[in-house]
């Protein structure tokens, strides 16, 4: 559901993945997002955090990720490493600001 995932982010946030560049802006993110399910891929990711932190309109987040992403015909790409979340406090929620991922020797792709 992109509309869903969509109002999970600030207007101004940033996805920051590894090698690529920054994506600025929800729309851009969620553009950036679908281009992958446009083109008939599969992802199955995992997420497992490893610290939270709160300072007073600001939570981080870091955690260790797994993805696997296919497209169709092709062989599965597997990768992983660390990301860090940065939300902002909005109303009574959280929302995304930014997201940032990078590839770490500790964290191997299974």
């Amino acid at each position: 559901d992109w509309a869903a995932l969509r109002k999970l982010y600030t207007d101004d946030a940033w996805l920051m993945t590894d090698k690529a560049p920054v994506a600025k802006g929800a729309d851009a993110i969620i553009a950036y997002l679908r281009r992958f399910k446009d083109q008939g891929a599969t992802v199955a990711f995992r997420f497992e955090p490893e610290d939270i932190a709160i300072e007073r309109k600001l939570g981080i987040l870091v955690a260790k990720y797994w993805m696997t992403a296919q497209l169709p015909g092709k062989p599965a790409i597997r990768t992983a490493g660390r990301s860090m979340l940065i939300y902002k406090r909005a109303g009574k929620g959280w929302l995304l600001w930014r997201d940032m991922d990078n590839t770490t020797p500790d964290v191997k792709a299974e």
